[in-house]
């Protein structure tokens, strides 16, 4: 196993996941335009946040993740903290001094992409007032316009599980790339686990003290891939099927999963009733590439099937 690939949708309640720039009295989403419509999108840094802090809350006493310091700057220590083996840091050389001339640079074995929202943002939001209230000489009020909606966000993740837990160079015998592992196999299943177990747990948006929202896998699928590929962020996209805009591309779906099924040892793929419309044709669908036999489950087991199967690899 080389890669894990993970791409899922989750539709929202009214919310505002990541705000644009806006202006002081005007709380917009970010949007991006497509086809002549604006479609709601939540960034990448802000996904990769929601994931951080959704592995911090699920450590054990004796895991570790460090918090940057007034430069922004981690610790650097991939033995003994995942912030930055799992998530990559840049440390400059040279300690306090900053004279090293250059830095430290590793890259993040965890990649994700910006949620996508897949329904017009025109059609399914609305803006909501607020009152930022103020003393002075008497009592006064801003109001405050905050763009809020409903949709449903595909959102992918990939893991590059050679390099969890350890660190590439070069070898100086062979002339050839190494990685040098700075803890033991077990050690690097466990962390793989909490980032697959993240999912499951993502709360840290912003704006939940008065737009409490879940954002967690509705429809999920998971690749365990013998070469490292991010293939599997296309298997996902909604086609118009006689006004009904919650309904899978199923060709599609079909052709990447052939596709990405080559290189692949197991496939998990698990969903919620009442996200799409077509439910039906993706099971069909489904079991037409992976076999009969193949079976559907919810997200939750779907995750927790992906863990047991991290536990059971045999990492080199």
């Amino acid at each position: 196993m080389k890669g894990i690939s993970i791409v899922w949708l989750s539709e929202t309640d009214l919310t505002n996941l990541n705000s644009g720039e806006g202006e002081s009295n005007y709380i917009d989403v970010k949007k991006f335009k497509s086809e002549g419509m604006e479609f709601p999108y939540v960034s990448g840094q802000a996904m990769r946040y929601y994931m951080k802090e959704a592995i911090r809350r699920n450590l054990s006493e004796k895991e570790h993740m460090c918090v940057p310091d007034d430069r922004g700057e981690t610790c650097g220590k991939i033995a003994e903290c995942l912030n930055c083996d799992l998530f990559g840091f840049m440390r400059p050389y040279g300690g306090e001094e900053r004279g090293g001339g250059g830095a430290r640079i590793r890259t993040s074995p965890v990649k994700v992409s910006p949620a996508i929202g897949l329904l017009p943002f025109e059609d399914n939001s609305v803006i909501d007032f607020l009152t930022r209230r103020h003393k002075g000489e008497k009592l006064e009020g801003d109001i405050v316009n905050i763009e809020i909606g409903t949709n449903i966000y595909k959102c992918g993740l990939s893991v590059d599980v050679r390099r969890v837990g350890g660190d590439e160079g070069v070898d100086q015998k062979t002339g050839t790339m190494r990685i040098k592992y700075d803890i033991d196999a077990d050690k690097r299943k466990e962390r793989i686990i909490k980032i697959l177990e993240s999912l499951r747990l993502l709360t840290d948006y912003s704006k939940q003290a008065r737009l409490l929202t879940d954002f967690t896998p509705d429809l999920i699928c998971i690749s365990f891939q013998t070469v490292y590929s991010h293939r599997l962020q296309k298997l996902f996209r909604f086609t118009e099927d006689n006004g009904k805009r919650k309904t899978l591309d199923i060709s599609r779906f079909k052709e990447i999963l052939r596709d990405v099924k080559e290189y692949s040892d197991s496939i998990l793929l698990g969903q919620i009733s009442g996200l799409l419309e077509n439910k039906e044709q993706l099971t069909d669908a489904y079991r037409d590439v992976m076999g009969p036999s193949a079976v559907i489950t919810e997200p939750k087991d779907v995750i927790g099937e992906a863990t047991e199967y991290v536990r059971q690899q045999n990492l080199q």
